[in-house]
């Protein structure tokens, strides 16, 4: 199968309100550097992605644009995920070059493998959709006020990031949204949304998300575990 031209949209427009934080979380120190800045080396160093689209706020932007490399795109995010997503889609589609894959990151997981781009670029490639998934291994129980029952983990997953989609089919699917005024936690949704089906593949336990300080103290070890090994 032909190698297919791919970007990254890395999303970085949020808050840190769960990190107890009036500034944009990413910009937190992450051993010597900042969390944004780790998560970004991986996608510059990549070799299949062409170019990457920062999403950030108005108040943020001059900040970024003093810290990260001036081939990437800054893009005006939105009030939520998927408007600040869509935005950046906008911008892919101005390109002379539209690219025909796009991976959707949140900024906030600094330690995406090389390989687990790898393993999404291959299965969006084939299958037009593709999210990295862990299974669950807590014990989960659904409380309402009449019961509470244990569910079965075996069909229960995390989802991860980054998401990857044909640039198209994601575009047509968050145009979608915003004409239905569908509200989504993940982009894979809004390809579900329009009857597509999204494939997965095996995630990475230290791909975690930063939301709150128990979670960067976590990604320190982790850090600090990675430059051990």
């Amino acid at each position: 199968m032909a190698e297919q031209d791919t970007v990254a949209v890395i999303v970085a427009a949020g808050q840190g309100i769960r990190m107890g934080s009036k500034h944009n979380k990413l910009l937190l120190p992450l051993g010597t550097r900042t969390i944004l800045e780790i998560g970004l080396e991986t996608f510059i160093k990549h070799p299949r992605i062409r170019k990457i689209y920062l999403t950030v706020s108005s108040q943020d932007r001059q900040i970024f644009e003093n810290m990260i490399p001036e081939e990437i795109v800054l893009v005006e995010g939105g009030s939520r995920r998927q408007d600040s997503v869509h935005n950046a889609l906008l911008k892919i589609m101005q390109d002379e070059q539209v690219a025909e894959l796009v991976l959707v990151h949140d900024g906030a997981r600094p330690f995406c493998s090389e390989k687990l781009i790898d393993r999404i670029i291959d299965a969006a490639n084939e299958h037009n959709a593709a999210i990295p998934v862990l299974p669950l291994e807590d014990t989960i129980r659904r409380i309402t006020e009449e019961k509470t029952e244990v569910l079965d983990r075996r069909a229960l997953f995390a989802t991860q990031t980054p998401q990857g989609f044909r640039t198209k089919v994601i575009l047509d699917a968050s145009k979608q949204a915003i004409e239905n005024k569908w509200l989504v936690t993940d982009d894979a949704s809004l390809v579900e949304n329009i009857g597509d089906q999204v494939s997965t593949v095996e995630g990475e336990p230290q791909n975690i998300k930063i939301t709150t300080p128990a979670d960067l103290e976590r990604a320190n070890w982790i850090l600090k575990s990675m430059s051990n090994s």
